[in-house]
C-alpha cells in the first residue's frame, strides 16, 4: 500500500457506547443506579427488584437458548434444502453450478436451461442440454430478453433454493425476520445506468449482445450434448449514453449537481446509491467504505449467496453479523431470512449497522482512525477474534489493543496484509482499500 494512500475523510468522528446482546448480567448498571437498597433487604427475604431481576434473566437466557437452537436450525435447512436441489441438477449437468456471492444463476423449471450472470467479469451465459445440438435462435433471443428484464421479485419466487429455505424457516424458527422481496429491476440498471428502459431499448441492447455472442458446444458425461452462448453485458449504445446525458442536463437547477456528482458512478452502484447514502449516514460512515465494501462482497450481485449461508449484496451472515445488526436494530437479535436479505435496502442496512458496531464497539479502543478502519475492514470479513489473532496469536482483542495503538497505521495495515489468519482476507483488506477512491 502506498504510504500516500491517506482515506482518513472515510473515518467517523462520533463512538457508541459499549454493549453486549449477551452480557453477563444486564442487571449490573441497574444495580448500581439503585445503590444499596436491593442488599439492605432481610436476607431471607428477596426484595422485589430482585425479584424482577430473576425473573428477567431468566426469560432472557430462555430467548438465549431458543436463538442459538434456531440458529442452528437455519443453517441445518440451508445446507439440507441446498445439497437436495444440487443433487436433482447433478442428473442433469456435469457440475450443479447455482448463485454464488458475484453469479447469479437460475434454471428453467425442468432443469435443462442454465442461465448465468457474472457479475464481475459482465458475462451473462445461457446453456441448454439438447439431443440434436442446434441452438434456436428464437428461442435464445426469448431467454436472454426474458432474463435482462426479470424483477427481483420475479427471480426470489424463482429461485428454487431460496423458497424452499424460506417455507422450511417458517415453519421451524419462531425467531425469523421476513419481508416481502420488491420488483426493482436486477439487468437493466447495470447494464443501461438506468432504472427503465422502452421496449425497443431492450431489444437494441438483447440484438447487441447476441451480435458479440460466442457459442461453445460439448458433449457431457451424461451423453448430453451442451450448447452455451456467452454474451457481453457492456453493449452500452451511444443513443442510451446520450439520453442519460439529456436527463441530467433536464434536472432542476438545484438537483444538478447532485445528479452529476451521482451520475459519476459505476452504473451497477447508481441504482442503490440512495440507499447506501442513507444507512451510511445513519451508521455514521462514509458511503465509499460502503460502496467498496458491496463491490469487493458481491460485484453488485443483488442475488448473491454463498454457502456460509451468507446473502444479497453486503453478504450478510445470518448468524454472526445478522445477529449483532438485528439486536441492534430491533432491540433483540433474529434471524434473517433469505426474503429480508435479497431486499437490498433491508441488506445494506444491515450491513451499515454491523460496520458501525465493529468501528465504534468492539474496535473502538483503536485510538487511531485509519489504523481503526484498516481493522474493522478485515473484521467485517473475518470477525474481531481474528483480527486481535493477527497481532498476539489470540482471539482476545483487548491485550491486542495495545499492540494495535503502539504503531502507525501503515505499519498496523501491512501487519494485517501479512498476518491475517486468512489469505482470502488478507486480499480483501487490499481490494476494499484500493476501491474506496473509485466512490469518492
Amino acid at each position: 500500500m502506498n504510504k500516500a494512500l491517506k482515506i482518513s475523510s472515510l473515518v467517523i468522528l462520533l463512538g457508541l457506547p459499549s454493549t453486549s446482546l449477551f452480557a453477563s448480567d444486564p442487571f449490573a448498571e441497574m444495580d448500581d443506579a439503585f445503590g444499596e437498597s436491593a442488599s439492605s433487604e432481610p436476607s431471607n427475604e428477596m426484595s422485589e427488584f430482585e425479584k424482577f431481576k430473576q425473573q428477567e434473566l431468566s426469560s432472557f437466557d430462555d430467548y438465549k437458548t431458543t436463538l442459538l437452537a434456531e440458529f442452528d436450525e437455519f443453517k441445518k435447512i440451508s445446507e439440507r434444502e441446498t445439497q437436495a436441489y444440487q443433487s436433482k441438477l447433478n442428473k442433469i449437468w456435469d457440475k450443479a453450478d447455482i448463485s454464488s456471492r458475484k453469479v447469479w444463476v437460475e434454471y428453467s423449471k425442468n432443469m435443462k436451461e442454465k442461465k448465468s450472470v457474472d457479475f464481475e467479469k459482465q458475462t451473462i451465459s445461457i446453456s441448454k442440454t439438447t439431443d440434436n445440438g442446434k441452438e434456436d435462435p428464437k428461442a435464445l433471443r426469448t431467454s436472454l430478453k426474458k432474463l435482462i428484464t426479470k424483477n427481483k421479485q420475479e427471480a426470489f419466487n424463482d429461485d428454487s433454493i431460496a423458497q424452499a429455505i424460506e417455507k422450511k424457516s417458517k415453519e421451524k424458527i419462531s425467531l425469523l425476520k421476513t419481508a416481502e422481496v420488491k420488483p426493482t429491476p436486477i439487468l437493466i440498471p447495470y447494464i443501461s445506468g438506468q432504472q427503465d428502459l422502452s421496449d425497443e431499448e431492450i431489444d437494441d441492447i438483447v440484438d447487441r449482445m447476441i451480435k458479440q455472442s460466442k457459442t461453445k458446444e460439448k458433449i457431457n458425461k451424461k451423453g448430453k450434448k451442451v450448447v452455451t452462448v456467452e454474451v457481453p453485458m457492456d453493449v452500452i449504445d451511444k443513443k442510451l449514453a446520450e439520453k442519460e446525458k439529456a436527463k441530467q442536463t433536464t434536472a432542476k437547477k438545484p438537483k444538478v449537481m447532485a445528479d452529476l456528482r451521482v451520475n459519476k458512478l459505476p452504473r451497477q452502484a447508481r441504482m442503490i446509491q440512495g440507499d447506501v447514502a442513507k444507512f451510511a449516514k445513519e451508521s455514521k460512515l462514509e458511503t465509499p467504505l460502503v460502496f467498496a465494501i458491496i463491490e469487493t462482497e458481491s460485484a453488485f450481485n443483488p442475488m448473491a449467496r454463498s454457502p456460509i449461508p451468507a446473502y444479497g449484496l453486503m453478504q450478510i451472515v445470518p448468524t454472526s453479523a445478522g445477529q449483532d445488526a438485528t439486536q441492534q436494530l430491533f432491540g433483540k437479535a433474529k434471524i434473517l431470512s433469505p426474503s429480508y436479505l435479497y431486499s437490498s435496502d433491508r441488506n445494506i442496512e444491515v450491513g451499515a449497522t454491523y460496520l458501525n458496531i465493529l468501528y465504534y464497539r468492539y474496535l473502538k479502543g483503536i485510538k487511531n482512525e485509519e489504523s481503526r478502519l484498516f481493522c474493522t475492514i478485515a473484521a467485517y470479513n473475518t470477525g474481531a477474534g481474528n483480527v486481535a489473532k493477527a497481532f498476539t496469536g489470540k482471539r482476545r482483542l483487548k491485550s491486542a489493543l495495545v499492540k494495535i495503538n503502539a504503531l502507525s497505521p501503515q505499519e498496523v495495515y501491512d501487519h494485517l496484509i501479512v498476518n491475517l489468519p486468512y489469505e482470502e482476507t488478507r486480499k480483501y483488506l487490499a481490494k476494499v482499500i484500493k476501491r474506496i477512491p473509485k466512490y469518492q
